[in-house]
């Protein structure tokens, strides 16, 4: 019966995008733990630490996607981080303008409030990701 399941979720689930969840859960696991030892150690405010931690955890995305996920395919890797910086740049300015909403129009807490935009944000960069930065 487990083995049955595991079919199913096989083809449900491309085993490019699964690449994609594994790397981008690294990333963002990354952006999570640095934004709370930004906060936590220095006294920045989540929403400048989340600035830090970006570019942090880009390394970690774009290694793993450019030499992974997506690394059927030939890309030249100056044109690729150029347009995976711009994609991760534009995934980010939705993410920053998410957390900002949450941390000032809400009550939930700061490490919530960015696990939410940090599970909302990855659609938007697997499509740009495949369609655009590593075509």
């Amino acid at each position: 019966m487990e083995m049955m399941n595991l079919v199913k979720y096989r083809s449900i689930i491309s085993p490019q995008i699964l690449k994609f969840i594994i790397v981008g859960a690294t990333a963002a696991i990354t952006h999570f733990i640095s934004v709370y030892i930004l906060v936590i150690s220095t006294g920045l405010l989540p929403i400048i630490a989340n600035i830090f931690a970006f570019c942090i955890a880009f390394g970690v995305s774009y290694y793993g996607h450019s030499l992974w996920t997506f690394s059927h395919k030939k890309h030249e890797h100056k044109k690729a981080v150029i347009r995976f910086f711009t994609v991760a740049v534009f995934s980010f300015l939705i993410n920053e303008g998410g957390y900002y909403i949450l941390l000032e129009f809400t009550s939930i807490h700061y490490l919530l409030s960015l696990l939410i935009v940090l599970i909302i944000v990855p659609v938007i960069t697997f499509i740009l990701s495949k369609y655009w930065a590593f075509s």
